[in-house]
């Protein structure tokens, strides 16, 4: 996979929490700066260890259950960044926008996940690399909708606030 799809699948299930969140009158869960570092996160193992070949990819550190061990510690500092009640939320997502990375390159060519122990590759290409760039295509759109509507939503939920409380002070 690309580093857009990456990137933006985790940013985009928090944006889709954030609806469910705004809609049912509660709020946001993540700022603007979580799912920044979600993002970046989500793109943590081709940032760490970039690679062009799938070669590469299979001998690739930042590819294998190891890494993810060690993101534990990192993503547990980066959630101390934000306010009290989100820092462990925000840190397990962040470890798990590492994993769908992880995931996405399973299902788009394998990953050796125990390297350097084995050369054991789990996955294969369900998704070749020609459709890869639609997928890209995909998580940007979905993200460019998901963040132009959440205003529209938190202002119905405040509408609908205003009016319940304006009928309650008429009573």
């Amino acid at each position: 996979m690309l580093i857009g799809t990456h990137t933006l699948m985790p940013v985009c299930a928090c944006l889709a929490v954030d609806h469910a969140s705004v809609a049912a009158g509660r709020g946001r869960i993540f700022s603007v700066a979580a799912l920044w570092v979600i993002g970046v996160f989500g793109a943590l193992p081709d940032l760490c260890s970039p690679h062009l070949s799938l070669e590469a990819r299979y001998a690739s550190w930042s590819h294998t259950v190891w890494f993810m061990a060690g993101l534990v510690l990192l993503a547990a500092a980066a959630g101390s960044f934000f306010e009290k009640g989100k820092r462990l939320i925000i840190a397990g997502v962040c470890w798990v926008a590492a994993g769908l990375h992880l995931a996405a390159d399973a299902v788009s060519g394998g990953i050796a996940w125990n390297y350097p122990l084995t050369d054991q590759v789990i996955g294969r290409y369900w998704i070749p690399p020609q459709h890869w760039i639609w997928f890209d295509a995909f998580f940007i759109l979905l993200a460019w909708f998901l963040v132009r509507v959440l205003p529209y939503l938190e202002a119905r939920n405040v509408r609908s606030d205003s009016v319940v409380s304006e009928s309650i002070e008429i009573s």
